[in-house]
């Protein structure tokens, strides 16, 4: 694959060229990643949803799920997908949670340039995930989607 330099949205660029690996994978340091800023492209409700909300009505489903995809504007790009559920609190009303490990086409690195391993890249990238505020974007859009 080829050899291409990443350009963040805010014209800066990262230190080193970044490339698409014989793998599939994009290999960054964790505080690389951290400096790219993710957008949302996509998120849905998982099918059996749909299914169940047109054979059934009025009925009180105890759980919903779904998945939502983000990328980087970068070239080569960045793609970190997860899945997520809404639990419904009666305290804090209802809110979305990740429930599942990311899926991406990531490997992060040492600064050595050593892989990590799948294991420590994923764990990595969920604690990236729990700090983004993403549920806002999802929810808005599964609105859009199933509501409007």
């Amino acid at each position: 694959m080829g050899i291409k330099k990443i350009r963040v949205i805010n014209n800066t660029t990262l230190s080193r060229i970044i490339t698409i690996h014989s793998d599939g994978y994009i290999r960054l340091t964790f505080e690389e990643l951290k400096q790219i800023p993710l957008v949302h492209l996509i998120s849905s409700l998982d099918d059996n949803f749909n299914e169940l909300s047109q054979k059934t009505e009025n009925v009180n489903f105890s759980e919903v799920t779904g998945y939502t995809e983000w990328g980087s504007k970068t070239s080569p790009a960045i793609s970190i997908g997860w899945d997520w559920i809404i639990n419904v609190s009666t305290t804090t009303g209802s809110y979305y949670k990740r429930n599942a490990q990311p899926r991406s086409n990531l490997m992060l690195i040492t600064t050595k340039n050593c892989d990590i391993g799948s294991s420590k890249t994923n764990l990595l990238i969920e604690k990236l995930i729990d700090k983004v505020v993403w549920s806002d974007e999802v929810k808005h859009h599964i609105r859009m989607q199933y509501i409007s």
